[in-house]
């Protein structure tokens, strides 16, 4: 028998809560539960188990996607699921199933996700429970953030999540603990300790006696509960509720449970598990376990059992009839929803799809497709600003505007950034909107997400362009695809800035220019600015629109130029990009710190240069490039990170495809090198610069 095996059972050295035991015998004193509340947690959990064998039914044979099977924790789920109030908010991870039929999402919405059909019945605000997460750990700094937002409102909510005893291994286990012990947020963490992570026992995860003590580390209480016990585990989760909801902060209940099968439909669980074992784990059945305790109650017999099977397996069978029923969308729905309008260029990819398929042209309507507009910038007064200051007043106007907006990063607050961005923000907006986040990329990103889920609006700040890399997760799996996932039900109208670029002769990490990753990702809004009224405008259009945005600020730009920017709000259109320098031999298309650097070279040479600063990476400006290189019959692209697959890359491609036969020499390109950026003193080796630039206009000029 292992070690955590014998804990679960009651050994004397580790305290674990238990009301009723394997018989169904009281070990204490009656807890003087409501009756009802008794035949509640039974219906649920035979429903959860019933599903749950469906499910795998369905699964075998090929009728649902891969699935994660949860019998033998019906105990974890129903009791603690119960013991949350309607008005609570619950961020699941992949196996609680029973959490979420218990809290009234309705079995057609579970079963269509995975069925692998779009979420269109999983209405996350209705049904106060977020959508199944699969990157482990990832939703802990969602609920932690979601339950900072609802503290900062004085609402009277608590926020649930769930994870497994692998997800305590996982770097976002400790930054929503981390986040939540700091702030002190109302969460209630749930770790549904079943002793294996898919095959990886619990002393291969963690060397630490028990799950629980690790929210000492964090400043807040852990809790251990026997997790077949559902009475026991409704006194925990209810206890920690109530703590929560009275200012009283966070706490991690452990349950030590155990999955009867797999841990998916795709795994044996005999190549490590000894059958002993499970057989030793089903006598503590927690469903035949609550039967004895009502049967010595006078309140349970075969006949009442039959009956509860009968009508949950009715509600299963309906719901399956339902899902099967249900005709699936059409090819248009694969682009719907990644964005609050649909991208031109990305109706234009399904247009070329449905055409290769002989399918009629989806017609959009005009609100459904991004409608992008021109500069348009207000009378009235003006003050000669550095960039720096231009984004300063942006961050200003925006959270006097909107009070939901909330800033937060690493010394964003008292200090007001590293480059003074924030300065000023948290004399004028306080402490609670403007914070001081815990040293933690991942954390900022993924806290921010779960404000936004709770309807604020969160800038998050990362200090510098090299330290995005922790939170690529949170960005990418997260950050880019809720509206996706969620079919519009749930905007994350997140911004992440952060300095961009080299030129400041600054250490390594501190001078990346990672924005083709972004670009890439999809789900996600990129702008790069390189003045000061784009970058005043193009902020406080990312700060008023509904899609996340990754928002890079050239570092080298921040003061090396003034202009007279307008003073009062004004917001300028992602995705259109400026003409810096027309021109009639030459187009020149760059954006960032490459715009002052490729006017310069447009001046040395004699010749007429355009020159179009993108200012949006993603979507770029299709319209203005090509209608610029097909009247010069000439194209230049410059970017100042690496080569490969970057943003140069995909302008180049686009023209080439669409407007090749009106370039009258080859497409080039200038780049940084396919290597990582050099140490600073010997920086300048592997920028690119005017001279760089001049040499590739030259030969294109020739050519």
């Amino acid at each position: 028998m292992s070690a955590p095996l014998r804990e679960a059972v009651g050994a004397p050295s580790v305290p674990i809560l238990e009301v009723i035991d394997a018989e169904g015998r009281l070990v204490g004193d009656d807890p003087g539960l409501p009756p009802e509340l008794y035949q509640e947690l039974y219906r649920k959990m035979v429903l959860a188990r019933t599903l749950d064998r469906r499910m795998l039914a369905l699964q075998r044979q090929g009728r649902v996607g891969t699935y994660p099977m949860l019998e033998g924790q019906e105990a974890v789920q129903i009791g603690s699921a119960l013991a949350f109030e309607e008005r609570d908010f619950i961020f699941p991870s992949y196996r609680e199933h029973g959490v979420e039929i218990a809290r009234g999402l309705p079995i057609e919405a579970f079963m269509a996700y995975w069925r692998g059909l779009p979420n269109s019945g999983w209405d996350i605000h209705r049904y106060r429970q977020n959508i199944v997460t699969v990157p482990i750990a990832t939703q802990l700094p969602h609920a932690v953030g979601y339950s900072y937002v609802t503290k900062l409102r004085g609402e009277d909510t608590v926020t649930g999540v769930y994870f497994g005893d692998g997800a305590t291994s996982e770097v976002d286990f400790h930054t929503g603990m981390n986040f939540a012990g700091v702030w002190k947020t109302p969460t209630v963490f749930i770790c549904s300790n079943n002793l294996y992570a898919i095959s990886v026992p619990y002393e291969k995860q963690t060397a630490a006696e028990t799950i629980a003590q690790k929210a000492i580390a964090y400043g807040f209480e852990g809790v251990r509960v026997d997790g077949m016990d559902p009475i026991a585990v409704y006194l925990a989760t209810r206890e920690a509720v109530a703590k929560a909801r009275r200012g009283d902060g966070p706490t991690l209940i452990e349950a030590m449970t155990y999955r009867y099968g797999p841990h998916a439909t795709a795994d044996d669980a005999r190549l490590y598990r000894p059958a002993a074992e499970e057989e030793e784990w089903r006598q503590r059945d927690p469903i035949r376990r609550l039967e004895k305790f009502l049967e010595s109650r006078g309140e349970w017999d075969e006949t009442a059992g039959e009956k509860v099977a009968m009508e949950t397996a009715d509600l299963v069978e309906a719901a399956i009839a339902e899902i099967e029923a249900r005709p699936l969308p059409g090819r248009d729905d694969t682009i719907r929803h990644a964005f609050s309008r649909i991208p031109a260029h990305v109706v234009d990819q399904l247009h070329a799809m449905q055409r290769s398929h002989g399918e009629p042209e989806t017609v959009f309507s005009a609100d459904e497709v991004w409608e992008v507009g021109h500069d348009e910038l207000p009378d009235g007064p003006t003050e000669s600003w550095t960039m720096a200051q231009a984004i300063n007043a942006a961050l200003h106007q925006a959270m006097e505007r909107d009070d939901s907006t909330i800033v937060l990063g690493e010394d964003v607050g008292v200090t007001g950034g590293v480059f003074r961005i924030t300065d000023g923000l948290y004399e004028r907006f306080g402490p609670d909107r403007v914070i001081d986040s815990p040293l933690n990329e991942s954390g900022i990103v993924g806290t921010a997400i779960g404000m936004a889920l709770a309807g604020a609006r969160p800038i998050a700040e990362i200090q510098f362009d090299g330290f995005v890399y922790p939170a690529f997760d949170q960005i990418v799996s997260h950050l880019g695809r809720f509206r996706y996932r969620t079919r519009s039900n749930a905007a994350v109208p997140v911004v992440v800035r952060f300095p961009n670029g080299a030129g400041i002769g600054a250490h390594e990490h501190h001078c990346d220019s990672p924005e083709a990753y972004f670009v890439h990702a999809p789900g996600l809004v990129v702008v790069c600015p390189s003045s000061p009224i784009d970058a005043k405008g193009l902020l406080a259009a990312a700060l008023t629109g509904e899609d996340p945005v990754i928002f890079l600020e050239p570092k080298v730009l921040y003061r090396a130029g003034r202009e007279d920017v307008p003073v009062d709000h004004y917001t300028l259109p992602i995705g259109r990009a400026r003409v810096r320098r027309h021109g009639d031999d030459a187009t020149i298309v760059t954006y960032g710190g490459m715009v002052p650097v490729c006017l310069e070279a447009a001046e040395r040479v004699d010749a007429s240069v355009e020159v179009i600063d993108l200012r949006t990476l993603f979507p770029w400006d299709r319209e203005t490039v090509l209608e610029s290189v097909r009247r010069t019959g000439r194209l230049l692209v410059v970017q100042e990170p690496q080569g490969t697959a970057g943003v140069a890359s995909d302008v180049a491609a686009v023209v080439a495809e669409e407007a090749i036969y009106d370039l009258e020499a080859p497409i080039r390109r200038v780049t940084g090198f396919d290597v990582p950026w050099p140490q600073f003193a010997i920086e300048r080796h592997g920028l690119v610069d005017a001279a760089r630039v001049t040499m590739e206009l030259e030969l294109l000029l020739r050519d």
